[in-house]
């Protein structure tokens, strides 16, 4: 079993706009600003040293107003470059991952995006509708093909012990939002990893979190194919890396 959902919405915009930022990550900023709002009961003291935070819905699904980027339980897919420019008719594809538990919280964030399509986006009040909403599970099963490589399409913030370092991300979520039941193996074969440097030079600002978008893209080859287990299957549809969360560590499967 494995418990993985994803929010798919097909939003056309009612007037031109230019983001300031990827709009991806424009609307997740948007979307849980809103939710810190409507959920926060203490808005003056970081989540960390908040008396209420273990039993605030706000700090689990934002990790900690994002402070802990490394275990969101809330994901947003995005490409390497998104465009910023759209004009009036243009469509925006924007695809949330809940994991585990999490995935029983996905109204708010439904409600949320509705809210702004009433009321429109940000200061300005951009306008945009909804044209599709759809929510799936997802399906992993058992992998009948090796894996040779990997192409990182997102940067990821290690270029060694990769896979031990997922392995150890993988469980921890698990253990925080019951992923799955299944057994989350390593992978131990060598690999080799043809990468690029990819650094962001601006800081991303989420919630209290400064953070530099450092990494590396690149495709991975291992020395022997392997078997394409849950590890990797999970991989595929939540990314790698520690800011798989903004749509880091993106990832292609190479088939043997």
């Amino acid at each position: 079993m494995v418990n993985i959902k994803i929010l798919n919405y097909r939003l056309r915009f009612l007037e031109d706009i230019v983001f300031k930022e990827e709009p991806e990550i424009a609307f997740l900023k948007a979307i849980f600003n809103r939710l810190k709002n409507i959920l926060c009961v203490n808005k003056r003291d970081e989540c960390r040293l908040c008396s209420y935070r273990e039993r605030c819905l706000y700090n689990y699904i934002s990790a900690g107003d994002f402070e802990c980027i490394e275990i969101m339980p809330i994901a947003v897919d995005k490409p390497l470059f998104s465009e910023r420019t759209f004009n009036k008719d243009d469509i925006l594809e924007l695809n949330f991952i809940f994991l585990g538990d999490a995935a029983t919280h996905t109204d708010f964030l439904n409600y949320t995006l509705k809210e702004f399509e009433t009321k429109g986006l940000f200061r300005e009040g951009y306008r945009f509708l909804i044209e599709n909403a759809a929510k799936d599970d997802v399906d992993l099963p058992e992998g009948d093909k090796n894996i040779k490589g990997i192409e990182i399409l997102t940067p990821i913030d290690r270029i060694e012990n990769i896979f031990r370092a997922e392995r150890e991300k993988a469980d921890r979520l698990n253990r925080l939002y019951n992923i799955t039941d299944r057994s989350i193996s390593e992978i131990e074969e060598s690999y080799d990893f043809d990468a690029i440097k990819f650094d962001i030079k601006n800081p991303l600002y989420m919630g209290r979190n400064r953070i530099m978008r450092k990494g590396y893209v690149g495709k991975v080859e291992f020395k022997t194919p392997v078997p394409n287990n849950i590890l990797l299957q999970i991989l595929d549809v939540i990314g790698m890396g520690k800011f798989y969360g903004i749509g880091g560590g993106q990832i292609k499967l190479c088939m043997n």
